[in-house]
């Protein structure tokens, strides 16, 4: 099945007070703790095994996303992550993980493309989705349960009973870096290589925030603002 073969990597739930607060750690000194990670993560998860394994995860997103840091780090200019808007600091969680992990990018689209038909989905629906596209193992259920708490931690969606979802508020991105990285994230995991900046509105990603409080225009970092051959702009990734 030609889902079998796509990376999910991920099976235990990464509370956002772990991680954000991990981010903060790794901007001000570049360092990966993963004793003090580990230490952190025990106040939220129960079982050592657990633990270790949800604490290596924080460590694969620090590691794997580097550059993406990195470029963040220039532009914050001393200011503290942990400074910054919960909304934008919980928009960036949700871009990390998603580029660690594309199995939330994908279980996100998937939602709200079936939230532009219907105001609530079941855990069936979003069950069906995802493995339509990772193939229907164990693996991909317990990743899903995995996901779901982090999701809803991260404002994306809303818990109305049980197995019964239904769309948040958006995500208000004001941080311009961060605006960037939603974008970033969407291109990126999408293969689209490039995004018209007029599409922003439209596609399933981005019904989970709002970056209308930023400039699209303005982005250089991680991505390059063109023009095309009809005189609409658009936005590409940085080779």
């Amino acid at each position: 099945m030609k889902g079998e073969k796509k990376y999910i990597g991920i099976n235990q739930r990464i509370p956002f007070d772990v991680l954000d607060a991990s981010i903060h750690r790794f901007l001000l000194d570049g360092n990966i703790d993963k004793d003090s990670i580990l230490q952190h993560m025990q106040e939220f998860t129960s079982g050592t095994n657990r633990a270790n394994k949800a604490s290596s995860y924080v460590v694969q997103i620090l590691k794997k996303q580097g550059y993406v840091l990195d470029q963040f780090k220039k532009t914050l200019k001393g200011i503290p992550f942990s400074s910054l808007r919960i909304d934008d600091r919980k928009g960036f969680c949700l871009c990390l993980i998603s580029l660690t992990y594309p199995i939330t990018y994908d279980l996100l689209v998937a939602l709200a493309q079936g939230f532009k038909v219907q105001s609530q989905l079941n855990k069936t629906f979003i069950s069906e989705k995802t493995m339509s596209i990772y193939g229907s193992n164990r693996t991909v259920d317990i990743a899903i349960d995995a996901l779901l708490p982090m999701i809803i931690e991260l404002n994306t969606i809303k818990r109305d009973k049980v197995s019964l979802y239904s769309l948040a508020s958006s995500l208000k991105i004001t941080n311009k870096f961060i605006s960037e990285v939603v974008v970033y994230t969407d291109v990126k995991l999408s293969s689209t290589k490039s995004i018209l900046i007029d599409d922003l509105n439209y596609k399933p990603w981005y019904s989970y925030f709002d970056l209308k409080h930023v400039s699209p225009g303005q982005f250089n970092q991680l991505m390059s603002n063109k023009d095309s051959a009809v005189g609409k702009g658009y936005l590409t990734i940085k080779t």
